[in-house]
């Protein structure tokens, strides 16, 4: 279960991995290092989203494990209109605030435009961040974790082609970057969508579903806070630092996925087996879990 959910949150790095390529190649490093000082505060507000959408999903898991699928329901129509809420707040929210939260994080000068024209069009694509993450959580609260990765190796492969388009043949810039991440992932949204369709929505469990989302939200957020204050001691060193930081930044991202797939994992895992009684199942899994992970900490170390 974890393994095409590890792919999927490769492939998701692979979105970030390709806009540094192509911007770092064919822009220069002043339009690279103004992606990348927009790095931390992406990671906190997208992170948010992220993990709100993984909080609604335990819910649906657990009924899922209890098979009661009308409570199931319930929880997947209430999820999306939460979704709905908390994306059109959000977005006007930090679209609002953008330039000032750049200001905030002592932004260089000469990268400050183009800092400002990636972030706030990928703030501008935070529904269909949302359409995305909720859609895929439901479908692996299921039991399926293979087709949300499809999908997203899907989009993937057009992020490459809306890059090349954008920067090389209409020259439109880090925002061509930009725009070509949220169409992507807008399509692997609408996807996942088609893909589940005949689930009806019906009536209201909002309660449950914050008390298990927004903790959550905050947990990915909470933890973007560091990279938030270390982004702004890195601007205070100039454009050429941040380009760097980015450009390692990458290749930390694929390196933490394991860990982040093995959580996401075991929340799943957890809801799933809660619901159905078996807790002595939730245990095993925990330390099966927590095994590959130490495994892996251990390979990738050296």
């Amino acid at each position: 279960f974890a393994v095409p959910l590890l792919l999927g949150m490769l492939f998701q790095q692979f979105y970030s991995m390709v806009d540094t390529i192509i911007v770092g190649k064919s822009l220069g490093v002043d339009q690279l290092a103004g992606v990348g000082s927009t790095g931390a505060i992406n990671f906190m507000i997208i992170g948010f989203c992220n993990g709100v959408c993984s909080g609604f999903a335990i819910p649906i898991a657990q009924s899922f494990g209890a098979k009661d699928y009308k409570r199931l329901r319930k929880f997947v129509a209430n999820a999306a209109w939460l979704s709905i809420a908390f994306a059109a707040v959000m977005t006007v929210v930090v679209c609002v605030l953008c330039r000032q939260i750049l200001f905030w994080m002592d932004t260089p000068e000469n990268i400050f435009e183009y800092a400002y024209s990636y972030i706030f069009i990928i703030f501008l694509g935070i529904p269909a961040t949302y359409l995305y993450n909720l859609l895929s959580g439901i479908i692996r609260s299921l039991g399926d974790s293979r087709t949300p990765v499809i999908f997203l190796v899907i989009s993937a492969m057009l992020n490459i082609i809306f890059d090349l388009l954008a920067i090389l043949v209409l020259h439109m810039g880090v925002a061509g970057a930009a725009w070509a991440t949220v169409l992507s992932q807008l399509i692997s949204g609408i996807l996942c969508f088609l893909y589940m369709r005949k689930i009806k929505f019906e009536g209201r469990q909002a309660i449950i579903l914050c008390n298990m989302g927004i903790p959550m939200g905050l947990q990915y957020s909470i933890t973007a806070i560091g990279s938030v204050i270390l982004q702004t001691a890195v601007n205070s060193l100039g454009s050429q630092a941040v380009a760097a930081v980015t450009a390692a930044g990458r290749i930390s991202g694929f390196s933490c996925c394991p860990f982040d797939a093995l959580g996401s994992t075991m929340a799943t895992y957890a809801g799933q087996n809660v619901g159905a009684g078996k807790l002595d199942r939730v245990g095993k899994g925990l330390k099966s879990a927590s095994f590959i992970g130490g495994i892996y900490a251990i390979i990738a170390l050296p």
